[in-house]
């Protein structure tokens, strides 16, 4: 059955439960129309991490903060990017979120490759560093016991840089962090 159809069929079973008009089913009919693709609100934690030093825009997925103390993460990250001040791995992320610059990087086909590698490895368990210093996957303490996030760099020209925070199965619901759609 055509989209088409199946839309007519499902009109006019309304009328005839509701007695409406065409057109006001049709309306209702499109208002209950599920969205073309899912949809994740971010929560912004950008005061939270400023409270600690953080020097950037702060978002995370919102499934997060049942799962961990999303401050408690933040602080957790400072911490690691501070401690390891001497690892050349770490200069973007410590650039952008300790120092607040903004460096200006263009999306790029090695980046997507890397994107995928990395999450791979994340999801298998692996944490640490993508090649390009832009992602790190770091364990944290969660509410029932540790938890591997995710957490990225989005770099876009004319903008100020975003940290993003998700988890390892969230991260298939953020364009930002995984490039499955992509060529």
């Amino acid at each position: 059955m055509t989209a088409r159809r199946d839309l007519k069929r499902r009109i006019r079973e309304r009328q005839a439960r509701t007695g409406e008009s065409y057109m006001t089913a049709l309306r209702h009919v499109r208002e209950q129309r599920p969205p073309a693709f899912p949809v994740v609100e971010m929560d912004d934690l950008t005061a939270a991490g400023a409270t600690i030093g953080l020097r950037c825009q702060v978002t995370a997925d919102p499934r997060i903060t049942g799962r961990v103390d999303a401050a408690a993460a933040l602080t957790r990250l400072r911490d690691a990017l501070l401690a390891t001040a001497e690892d050349p791995a770490l200069d973007l992320l410590r650039a952008v979120v300790i120092r607040g610059e903004n460096p200006v990087r263009r999306l790029g086909l090695e980046l997507i490759a890397e994107s995928r590698r990395f999450l791979a490895r994340a999801r298998a368990g692996v944490g640490g560093v993508g090649a390009s210093g832009r992602m790190l996957a770091l364990t944290v303490d969660g509410r029932h016991g540790p938890e591997t996030l995710l957490f990225a760099l989005w770099l876009v020209p004319h903008r100020g840089p975003m940290l993003v925070i998700t988890t390892v199965d969230g991260a298939a619901l953020h364009p930002l962090l995984d490039w499955e759609g992509l060529p």
